[in-house]
């Protein structure tokens, strides 16, 4: 996930800040108080239980990722994310922003009826629910930004990732609807093996789809 990759790189380069500024701290530390054994040990000891204090809050917010991530076939997890993108509309957006939260919990609600049907899918499933909530945040993006923006150029690219992530949007709801419908049928007859590695592989298609159209905007 992109949105994800670039929360580890800010969070990689937040310790190694974070790792700098205690050890310079630490040594001008030393330096303006002496060379003494006690100052040494007490200075280290500050440095170690900050480092430590750091790490410890980082796991708990991996943790916490790891859960949220996991439940995104909840409909109510599913829905808080949609309502922090929301919180990030413009007012004069809403009208438009009301249809594709709509289509997001439709989409949602498909995968949960294929994890249903499927259990097999589910990380498939999950995988693509978070494409889906990057592709609302590109969404987000270029509705603000179509609201600030005067140009006729750059209002026009703006207008163009928006056209994008909505194409995008409906492509997977369609998608995922043909998934369902694939799966609903095949269990009529004789589940297969087969049958589930084959949806897997078209879900694996979509989420390369999405994550394409995401980096292209």
């Amino acid at each position: 996930m992109i949105a994800k990759s670039r929360r580890n790189l800010l969070t990689h380069f937040a310790s190694q800040l974070l790792i700098t500024g205690l050890l310079i701290g630490y040594v001008s530390f030393v330096l303006w108080l002496g060379m003494r054994l006690i100052v040494i040990f007490s200075g280290a000891v500050i440095v170690v239980l900050a480092i430590a204090s750091w790490y410890v809050q980082l796991k708990d917010q991996k943790t916490n990722s790891a859960d949220t991530s996991a439940n995104l076939l909840e409909t109510d997890v599913f829905y808080g994310h949609i309502k922090y993108l929301e919180n990030r509309v413009p007012d004069a957006c809403q009208s438009l922003w009301r249809s594709v939260r709509q289509q997001a919990v439709n989409i949602q609600q498909i995968a949960i009826q294929i994890s249903q049907q499927e259990s097999t899918l589910t990380p498939d499933l999950l995988e693509t629910l978070h494409t889906i909530l990057d592709l609302i945040d590109r969404l987000v993006q270029a509705l603000q930004v179509t609201e600030k923006v005067q140009t006729s150029h750059y209002r026009e690219l703006a207008k163009q990732q928006l056209q994008s992530s909505l194409n995008r949007l409906q492509k997977s709801q369609d998608q995922l609807q043909e998934l369902h419908d694939q799966i609903a049928l095949d269990n009529l007859g004789q589940p297969t093996l087969t049958t589930s590695s084959l949806i897997s592989t078209k879900l694996q298609t979509l989420i390369a789809e999405n994550n394409k159209g995401i980096l292209k905007n």
